[in-house]
């Protein structure tokens, strides 16, 4: 079990997964077979256990918050421990990831495709499009841009 999952029940994260993809709630509520009500009262238990969930992994992180938004999954903050900027962010796959602003060289890292890989991911969950030039990106520069931590 993630962190997360014990935040969420797989029905919430259901129907918080196909409202981030961009649906609805009336076509939510068609989809699953039940009233718009029905989903509108499950985002907003879903937003709420978000908001909760990201708040918590800040305080155990030391992250003082800035901003949160539930919908995205995306909290944005500072590192009290590191003097940075930071980013904690959930996905259904990838449970929650703390993101550090840092100037590394990713060329070298060995964890560059994984991390690549995970920003893709949370690009195309989030119903971002990436230009050329941004796909082409070093993660640590990804990640400032699509948690909004630099400007690129």
């Amino acid at each position: 079990m993630s962190v997360i999952t014990a935040y969420l029940t797989p029905r919430l994260f259901d129907i918080w997964d196909l409202y981030r993809s961009g649906l609805q709630q009336s076509d939510i509520a068609a989809k699953l077979g039940i009233s718009r009500q029905a989903v509108n009262q499950a985002l907003l238990e879903a937003t709420g256990k978000v908001t909760r969930a990201l708040s918590e992994a800040a305080t155990i992180n030391k992250i003082a918050v800035e901003s949160i938004d539930s919908t995205a999954g995306v909290l944005t903050g500072w590192s009290r421990e590191f003097g940075v900027k930071a980013a904690i962010s959930v996905t259904r796959r990838d449970g929650m990831q703390v993101w550090y602003e840092h100037v590394a060289d990713c060329a070298h890292c060995n964890k560059y495709y994984a991390c690549q890989a995970y920003l893709f991911r949370s690009v195309k969950e989030r119903g971002m499009k990436l230009t050329k030039d941004q796909r082409r990106l070093a993660p640590s520069k990804l990640a400032q841009l699509l948690y909004g931590m630099n400007k690129v």
